[in-house]
Protein backbone atom coordinates (compact mmCIF):
# COMPACT_ATOMS: atom_id res chain seq x y z
CA UNK A 1 0.00 0.00 0.00
CA UNK A 2 2.84 2.60 0.86
CA UNK A 3 5.90 3.11 -1.51
CA UNK A 4 9.09 3.81 -0.06
CA UNK A 5 10.37 7.25 -1.69
CA UNK A 6 14.32 7.66 -1.94
CA UNK A 7 14.35 11.26 -2.49
CA UNK A 8 14.13 12.64 0.81
CA UNK A 9 12.64 15.85 -0.84
CA UNK A 10 10.45 13.76 -2.08
CA UNK A 11 9.00 11.97 1.05
CA UNK A 12 4.88 12.12 1.37
CA UNK A 13 3.10 11.68 4.18
CA UNK A 14 0.00 9.92 4.35
CA UNK A 15 -2.76 10.17 7.88
CA UNK A 16 -5.40 7.36 8.07
CA UNK A 17 -7.42 9.91 7.38
CA UNK A 18 -6.16 10.57 4.32
CA UNK A 19 -5.56 6.88 3.35
CA UNK A 20 -9.71 6.44 4.07
CA UNK A 21 -10.22 9.26 1.87
CA UNK A 22 -8.47 7.98 -1.46
CA UNK A 23 -10.19 4.32 -0.51
CA UNK A 24 -14.00 5.96 -0.75
CA UNK A 25 -15.19 4.86 -3.94
CA UNK A 26 -17.42 7.59 -4.03
CA UNK A 27 -16.81 10.38 -1.50
CA UNK A 28 -19.10 12.86 -0.88
CA UNK A 29 -17.65 16.13 -1.55
CA UNK A 30 -19.92 18.69 0.53
CA UNK A 31 -17.68 22.14 -0.42
CA UNK A 32 -20.33 24.64 -1.29
CA UNK A 33 -23.50 25.22 1.07
CA UNK A 34 -26.00 23.96 -1.97
CA UNK A 35 -24.28 20.79 -1.51
CA UNK A 36 -24.65 20.37 2.22
CA UNK A 37 -28.06 21.08 2.46
CA UNK A 38 -28.79 18.36 -0.37
CA UNK A 39 -27.17 16.06 2.06
CA UNK A 40 -28.67 17.21 4.86
CA UNK A 41 -31.93 17.15 3.96
CA UNK A 42 -31.30 13.38 2.17
CA UNK A 43 -29.92 12.00 4.84
CA UNK A 44 -31.56 13.94 8.30
CA UNK A 45 -35.10 13.81 7.13
CA UNK A 46 -35.91 10.60 8.57
CA UNK A 47 -34.81 11.94 12.51
CA UNK A 48 -37.68 12.07 14.72
CA UNK A 49 -35.33 13.56 17.66
CA UNK A 50 -33.90 16.71 18.56
CA UNK A 51 -29.56 16.60 18.38
CA UNK A 52 -26.91 18.49 17.21
CA UNK A 53 -25.03 16.10 14.41
CA UNK A 54 -21.82 16.82 13.51
CA UNK A 55 -20.11 16.57 9.77
CA UNK A 56 -16.64 15.78 9.86
CA UNK A 57 -14.62 16.87 7.15
CA UNK A 58 -11.35 16.85 5.44
CA UNK A 59 -9.07 19.15 4.86
CA UNK A 60 -10.78 19.23 0.93
CA UNK A 61 -14.17 19.48 2.11
CA UNK A 62 -14.58 15.18 1.77
CA UNK A 63 -17.22 13.91 4.24
CA UNK A 64 -15.24 11.37 6.56
CA UNK A 65 -17.90 10.92 9.35
CA UNK A 66 -21.31 12.02 10.31
CA UNK A 67 -22.21 11.21 14.21
CA UNK A 68 -24.68 12.97 17.21
CA UNK A 69 -22.86 15.28 19.40
CA UNK A 70 -25.56 15.74 21.79
CA UNK A 71 -29.17 14.37 21.77
CA UNK A 72 -32.26 14.94 23.73
CA UNK A 73 -33.23 17.44 26.29
CA UNK A 74 -30.24 19.83 26.09
CA UNK A 75 -28.84 23.27 26.14
CA UNK A 76 -26.14 24.50 23.64
CA UNK A 77 -23.87 25.67 26.48
CA UNK A 78 -23.54 22.13 26.61
CA UNK A 79 -21.67 22.12 23.16
CA UNK A 80 -18.32 22.20 24.52
CA UNK A 81 -15.08 23.01 22.68
CA UNK A 82 -13.57 20.26 24.19
CA UNK A 83 -16.74 17.67 22.98
CA UNK A 84 -16.45 19.04 19.64
CA UNK A 85 -12.35 18.21 19.29
CA UNK A 86 -12.76 14.97 21.19
CA UNK A 87 -14.89 14.13 17.83
CA UNK A 88 -13.40 15.75 15.71
CA UNK A 89 -9.77 13.58 16.94
CA UNK A 90 -11.55 10.76 16.54
CA UNK A 91 -12.58 10.90 13.15
CA UNK A 92 -9.54 12.74 12.19
CA UNK A 93 -11.29 15.73 10.43
CA UNK A 94 -10.00 19.57 9.86
CA UNK A 95 -13.06 20.67 8.77
CA UNK A 96 -16.64 20.72 10.61
CA UNK A 97 -20.23 21.63 9.43
CA UNK A 98 -22.95 21.42 13.03
CA UNK A 99 -26.53 20.59 11.80
CA UNK A 100 -29.51 21.73 14.89
CA UNK A 101 -31.89 19.05 14.13
CA UNK A 102 -35.19 20.12 16.09
CA UNK A 103 -38.35 18.21 14.15
CA UNK A 104 -41.27 19.12 16.61
CA UNK A 105 -40.32 22.45 17.69
CA UNK A 106 -39.98 25.83 15.82
CA UNK A 107 -36.39 26.19 15.58
CA UNK A 108 -35.67 30.20 14.61
CA UNK A 109 -32.29 32.06 14.77
CA UNK A 110 -31.97 33.22 18.20
CA UNK A 111 -28.97 35.35 19.47
CA UNK A 112 -28.01 32.21 21.63
CA UNK A 113 -27.29 30.26 18.24
CA UNK A 114 -25.70 33.37 16.91
CA UNK A 115 -23.44 33.83 20.51
CA UNK A 116 -22.54 29.97 20.29
CA UNK A 117 -21.93 29.81 16.30
CA UNK A 118 -19.01 32.44 16.64
CA UNK A 119 -17.91 31.16 20.25
CA UNK A 120 -17.30 27.48 18.95
CA UNK A 121 -15.90 28.99 15.19
CA UNK A 122 -13.52 30.65 17.12
CA UNK A 123 -12.60 28.38 19.57
CA UNK A 124 -11.95 25.66 17.03
CA UNK A 125 -9.75 27.89 14.99
CA UNK A 126 -7.47 28.11 17.57
CA UNK A 127 -6.68 24.83 17.09
CA UNK A 128 -7.01 25.32 13.29
CA UNK A 129 -10.11 23.53 12.92
CA UNK A 130 -12.54 25.48 10.43
CA UNK A 131 -16.16 25.44 11.40
CA UNK A 132 -17.44 25.76 7.64
CA UNK A 133 -21.33 25.89 8.62
CA UNK A 134 -24.27 25.72 11.54
CA UNK A 135 -27.51 24.54 9.99
CA UNK A 136 -30.98 25.22 11.83
CA UNK A 137 -33.25 22.36 10.81
CA UNK A 138 -37.23 22.23 11.52
CA UNK A 139 -39.52 19.89 9.56
CA UNK A 140 -43.17 21.40 8.94
CA UNK A 141 -45.73 18.92 8.16
CA UNK A 142 -48.12 19.68 5.10
CA UNK A 143 -51.13 18.44 3.81
CA UNK A 144 -53.52 15.75 5.19
CA UNK A 145 -51.16 12.57 3.41
CA UNK A 146 -48.12 13.35 6.06
CA UNK A 147 -46.07 14.90 3.72
CA UNK A 148 -42.89 16.44 5.09
CA UNK A 149 -41.08 19.52 4.32
CA UNK A 150 -37.50 20.07 6.13
CA UNK A 151 -36.92 24.06 6.42
CA UNK A 152 -33.25 24.62 6.53
CA UNK A 153 -31.50 27.99 7.79
CA UNK A 154 -27.81 28.19 6.96
CA UNK A 155 -26.13 30.65 9.34
CA UNK A 156 -22.87 30.78 6.62
CA UNK A 157 -25.43 31.81 4.42
CA UNK A 158 -26.56 34.44 6.10
CA UNK A 159 -22.85 35.79 6.83
CA UNK A 160 -23.36 34.80 10.02
CA UNK A 161 -20.81 32.30 10.85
Amino acid sequence: MYKKITNMDDELLFTHAHQRELEKTNPVLLDSIARAELYIANTFIHLKHEAIHALMLSTRSVLLESRPILTGKFSLKELTTNLLISHIIQANATRLILIHHNPKGNLSIKDKHLLEATRIKDRLLEYSIWLDDFFLITKAVSNNNGYNRMNTTSLARLGLV
